[in-house]
């Protein structure tokens, strides 16, 4: 097994986490009471929204094993690809920032 190939299955491997979080986000609150339903609601939205980011960010870990498997032992195109998910792993930490953030000036602005 090539250097290339044992790469591919680290970062393969290393977006398992990302569903597992995306999942344990995805799952369903348990009943709150009529009071804290407005806060509820918002926090389901906000765990929706974080879990459908953990799930790019998932996609993106899967898609840059490919990328590293294609690239085999081509140091250029090992570049590009882990320059790419580089990328788009920040700016999917960007995103999940926003939301956050998002989320707590919603939250502030509510009675």
């Amino acid at each position: 097994m090539g250097s290339a190939n044992l790469a591919a299955i680290v970062f393969a491997l290393s977006s398992l986490p990302a569903f597992a979080i995306a999942r344990m986000l995805r799952r369903s609150p348990p009943r709150r009471d009529a009071a804290l339903d407005a806060h509820g609601a918002g926090k389901a939205r906000l765990d929706r929204r974080l879990a459908g980011l953990m799930e790019a960010v998932g996609v993106i870990g899967l898609a840059a094993a490919a990328g590293l498997w294609w690239a085999g032992d081509d140091r250029g195109r090992a570049t590009l690809v882990v320059v790419a998910m580089v990328v788009l792993v920040n700016a999917m930490i960007v995103a999940v920032l926003l939301s956050i953030f998002a989320a707590r000036r919603k939250a502030r602005s509510r009675p």
